[in-house]
């Protein structure tokens, strides 16, 4: 059994005083928080970035260089996916989905998102990343 590790971000910008997060609706078809594999060389912090990047085009801050949480879940082959999840901020700038990455792009207030979101333990994180933001 290998260990695949990826990271991502809870990535959230304020409009009009109110907290909005990214998600990114998968290849699948399942919306999901930006996230992906890490590459050699990489920092789990650095991947939560450039996977942020690649999947929005969001240039982000992160809170911390500190995953906030861990999700571990089995996956196909029997292997063991661990994300390492990142809070993340930005401002003026407007997500736009990579196609080569992503379907697309929402931008939405948290009850929305977690209504969007498709797998429980992402709407968790989400949960649990708001509650921490206050």
């Amino acid at each position: 059994m290998a260990l695949i590790q990826s990271a991502g971000a809870a990535l959230y910008t304020v409009i009009d005083g109110v907290r909005h997060y990214v998600l990114v609706r998968e290849k699948n078809g399942s919306y999901g928080l930006p996230k992906g594999h890490v590459e050699p060389g990489e920092t789990l912090a650095q991947t939560a970035l450039r996977e942020v990047r690649e999947e929005t085009g969001v240039r982000a801050m992160l809170h911390t260089f500190q995953p906030v949480m861990v999700d571990e879940y089995p996956i196909a082959g029997g292997d063991l996916k661990r994300v390492s999840w990142f809070m993340a901020y930005y401002e003026n700038q407007t997500p736009v989905a990579d196609r080569t990455q992503v379907l697309g792009v929402l931008v939405l207030p948290v009850e929305a998102a977690i209504r969007t979101l498709t797998y429980g333990s992402t709407k968790d994180i989400l949960r649990r990343v708001d509650e921490r933001l206050g």
